[in-house]
C-alpha cells in the first residue's frame, strides 16, 4: 500500500489515506480501495462525524456517506470508473478536508471538441493584424537588477493592441564573451498581480513577460496589499466592461468575441517578445526554451504551439486547458473555468470562442521536446485537463510526471527532475 499525507485545512486534524495500488493507477471497471484514518495532531484518533464523497473530479458523484469516527476510526471506501479520468475521494471532518485521487487510464483521455478548422488561420491573421497595427519597437530600459547581480536587467514595454502596453523583463549575462551565443529561457508567471523578475540562471538570457496592461511595482511584495490593489483595479475594469460571475481578468471578454477576450492581446504581445528576444545576436536559436507553471504552464502550451522559435518546453500544472471538458462526464473544466464563469445568457458564445484559447489545441501543434506535470489532487488545474493536452501533443520526445499526493504546487522531487532535464543543452 502507498501512504500519502494530504492537504489539510486545519492544523488540529491529520488524515492518512492509502490506496491499494502503489502507483494509484487502475483499469476501467477495476475497484479502487481507499483506507482512511483521522487523528488529532497528538496522534489520538479523531472523534466525530466524517463526510465522505467519491466523484469524478467534477459533478458526477458515485458515492457519499457519513462515518462516525468514534465507531470507525479506520475505514475503507471502494469505487471505480467506467471511463477514463480521475476518481477523487474527499473526506471532511472537524472543518478539515483531505483529498486523494487515483487515475483510470488517463492515456485514453480525449478532448471534448475537435480543433476549430480555422484555428491556424485565425492566429496567423491575428499576428499579421497586430504587426500592422502595432509596428512600434519594444522599448528596453536598464533597471536595477535587485538580487540578480550576475546579469544586467532591462524593463520591456511591449506594444499591445488598443494602444496599450504589456510589461516584461529581459535579463542578460554580464561580461559576455565576444561571439558567444547563450540560451534564452522564456517565462510567463502564474496568475495574479504583475510581478518583478529576479534570479535565474546566470549563464542564460531570461525573458519574463507579465500578462497585464499595467507595470509591476518594483520593491513591493508580489501578491501583497499594494500589488493586489493594482490587480483589483484591472479586474474591476474588465468585469464592468464584460460582466461575469466573478471579478477576474482571466474570464472577461470571451462571450463577446475572440478579440475581446483578455488573453488575446496578451498572447500576441508575448509572442512578439519571444520573436524579438530570439532574434538577438547573443541568443543561440537552438536553445530557445520556455518554462512556466499554472497560468505560465498554460502559456507554455500556447507559446510552444504558436511560436516556432521555442525548441524545448516544460509546462507544470498547466492552466488555460480543456475549457469544455465539463461536457464529458461532467468533469471539472481547466482553470480559469472559462465558460462556467460566464452569465447564463453568455455561455453559448463563450463555448464557441473558448477553443481558440485552449491549451489542448495549441498542444496539438507541439513537435519539440516537452515535459508535463500534473497533480492528482490539484483542484486549481485538474489533472485530467493537463493530461489531455499531453495526450494530443504529437512530440516524439515528451513525458508527463504525475504527482500522486500533489496539489497545485508541483512536488519538489518532480520539479527537480523536470528542471534537470530542462537545463540540459
Amino acid at each position: 500500500m502507498m501512504v500519502a499525507l494530504v492537504a489539510l485545512t486545519a492544523a488540529a486534524t491529520e488524515f492518512r489515506i492509502t490506496c491499494d495500488h502503489a502507483d494509484a493507477k487502475y483499469k476501467l471497471g477495476e475497484d479502487a480501495t481507499f483506507t482512511v484514518e483521522a487523528y488529532e495532531t497528538n496522534g489520538v484518533p479523531l472523534k466525530g462525524m466524517a463526510n465522505i464523497q467519491l466523484d469524478n473530479f467534477g459533478d458526477r458523484v458515485f458515492f457519499s456517506n457519513k462515518v462516525d469516527l468514534a465507531k470507525e476510526a479506520k475505514f475503507t471506501v471502494k469505487g471505480q470508473m467506467d471511463r477514463p479520468g480521475m476518481l477523487m475521494l474527499r473526506v471532511t471532518a472537524r472543518g478539515s478536508r483531505a483529498l486523494f485521487g487515483v487515475a483510470y487510464e488517463l492515456d485514453k483521455l480525449t478532448p471534448y471538441q475537435d480543433c476549430p478548422a480555422d484555428f491556424d488561420e485565425f492566429w496567423a491573421n491575428a499576428i499579421k493584424k497586430y504587426d500592422a497595427e502595432c509596428p512600434q519597437p519594444i522599448k528596453m530600459t536598464k533597471v536595477d537588477p535587485g538580487k540578480n547581480q550576475t546579469r544586467d536587467l532591462f524593463e520591456l514595454q511591449i506594444p499591445a493592441v488598443g494602444g496599450r502596453t504589456v510589461w516584461g523583463y529581459l535579463a542578460v549575462p554580464k561580461n559576455q564573451m565576444p561571439g558567444k551565443k547563450y540560451p534564452l529561457v522564456c517565462c510567463v508567471p502564474g496568475a495574479g498581480p504583475a510581478s518583478f523578475f529576479e534570479g535565474g540562471d546566470a549563464n542564460a538570457l531570461r525573458l519574463f513577460v507579465n500578462v497585464h496592461y499595467y507595470p509591476p511595482k518594483r520593491g513591493i511584495k508580489y501578491k501583497g496589499p499594494e500589488s493586489n490593489a493594482l490587480q483589483k483595479i484591472e479586474d474591476e475594469a474588465y468585469a464592468k466592461k464584460y460582466p461575469v460571475k466573478t471579478v477576474r481578468y482571466t474570464q472577461c471578454g470571451i462571450a463577446v468575441s475572440r478579440e475581446d477576450y483578455f488573453y488575446y492581446g496578451i498572447i500576441l504581445a508575448v509572442n512578439r517578445a519571444i520573436d524579438w528576444a530570439a532574434a538577438r545576436p547573443d541568443v543561440d536559436p537552438a536553445r530557445v526554451k520556455y518554462t512556466g507553471g499554472s497560468q505560465g504552464g498554460g502559456f507554455g502550451l500556447i507559446m510552444t504551439g504558436l511560436n516556432k522559435h521555442i525548441r524545448k518546453a516544460a509546462v507544470l500544472v498547466p492552466a488555460i486547458t480543456d475549457h469544455l471538458c465539463y461536457k464529458i462526464d461532467q468533469r471539472e473544466a481547466g482553470w480559469p473555468r472559462l465558460v462556467d464563469a460566464q452569465l447564463p445568457e453568455n455561455r453559448a458564445a463563450a463555448e464557441k470562442w473558448a477553443p481558440y484559447f485552449d491549451g489542448v489545441n495549441f498542444a496539438r501543434r507541439i513537435d519539440v521536446p516537452i515535459r508535463f506535470n500534473v497533480g492528482y489532487i490539484d483542484t486549481v488545474c485538474p489533472p485530467h485537463a493537463g493530461h489531455t493536452a499531453y495526450n494530443v501533443c504529437p512530440s516524439k520526445d515528451k513525458a508527463i510526471y504525475c504527482g500522486i499526493s500533489q496539489g497545485h504546487p508541483p512536488l519538489p522531487e518532480l520539479s527537480k527532475k523536470i528542471s534537470d532535464w530542462f537545463n540540459q543543452d
